[in-house]
């Protein structure tokens, strides 16, 4: 496993474990004070930016190739796929709530922080999960 793969592991791993928790703390606040304040558990979401210093943790072996033009590629993929995702999730951002409330209606703009914070995960774990499936594939011999 090379050092992109390991980052983009650890990337996957925080997110879904500060997604996982987020959810189960949004579901017991819930049962227990209601769901303004249930929204607090969103406070483990935090949790995904230890993904941010997978870069320190992972550090480049001094000597060897870091990247070569397989890796560029699929490092662009993975980016294509995490901002196609991500613009896909902003536009159903807009249109879910236009086509259920109608043209007329209005929405409060502290939905913008969590759109702007939902898309910027799912972008970083789409990115993170393409390079995995990419290198897998590779792995075994099959063309990239």
């Amino acid at each position: 496993m090379n050092r992109v793969q390991k980052i983009a592991l650890f990337f996957v791993v925080t997110i879904s474990v500060a997604f996982l928790l987020s959810c189960i703390a949004i579901g017991i606040l819930y049962v227990k004070v209601g769901m303004p304040k249930a929204l607090a558990g969103l406070g483990f979401m935090g949790i995904a930016g230890l993904g941010g210093f997978s870069a320190l943790i992972f550090q480049t072996e001094k000597g060897k190739v870091t990247l070569d033009e397989r890796d560029r590629l699929i490092n662009r993929r993975a980016a294509l796929a995490g901002f196609g995702t991500s613009y896909l999730l902003v536009g159903l951002a807009c249109m879910i709530p236009f086509f259920i409330l109608g043209p007329k209606a209005s929405i409060s703009v502290s939905w913008l922080p969590y759109i702007f914070g939902g898309v910027g995960l799912n972008m970083f774990f789409v990115h993170s999960v393409a390079i995995l499936i990419q290198y897998g594939r590779s792995d075994k011999g099959e063309k990239v």
